[in-house]
């Protein structure tokens, strides 16, 4: 399976979520641990703290980690653009066609923010984990 994926030319596979839902995914990854170790009956500050700290220092690494995708991310990038603009200069597009291209590549460039625009996204990912350390960082202080 994973050789049927390397063999996929870049503008046949699927999109990336936009920044939103990107957004909001790394700001439930914790939540989803907590509610796990809830459910386990395993939550407790201790726990807590340390799932918050994990969580802090992977969202303070994270540009660090993606940077090593970010070429192909961007190869896959381009070859969609590429393929958009081709189709955007042809002579005989009516207008509502033209229009719904031209939205496709608004929809491609929130959906590669990280390709685009990193630092916006990683800016949020990084005031997420100074606040995950924050609240780590109470926590510890509460089990004195």
């Amino acid at each position: 399976m994973f050789t049927a994926l390397l063999r996929t030319a870049p503008e046949d596979r699927k999109d990336p979520p936009k920044r939103l839902l990107y957004l909001s995914l790394v700001a439930l990854s914790p939540c989803m641990a907590l509610a796990t170790l809830w459910n386990q009956g395993d939550l407790t500050i201790v726990t807590s703290s340390i799932t918050l700290s994990a969580a802090g220092v992977l969202y303070l690494n994270l540009e660090k980690i993606q940077n090593y995708l970010r070429p192909a991310w961007t190869r896959e990038y381009e070859a969609k653009l590429a393929k958009l603009e081709a189709h955007l200069m042809q002579r005989d597009l009516s207008a509502i066609e033209r229009q719904q291209i031209l939205v496709r590549i608004q929809d491609l460039n929130d959906r590669y923010h990280l390709v685009t625009n990193p630092t916006l996204t990683y800016r949020w990912v990084k005031r997420m984990a100074i606040s995950m350390g924050f609240i780590a960082k109470a926590l510890r202080m509460n089990t004195h």
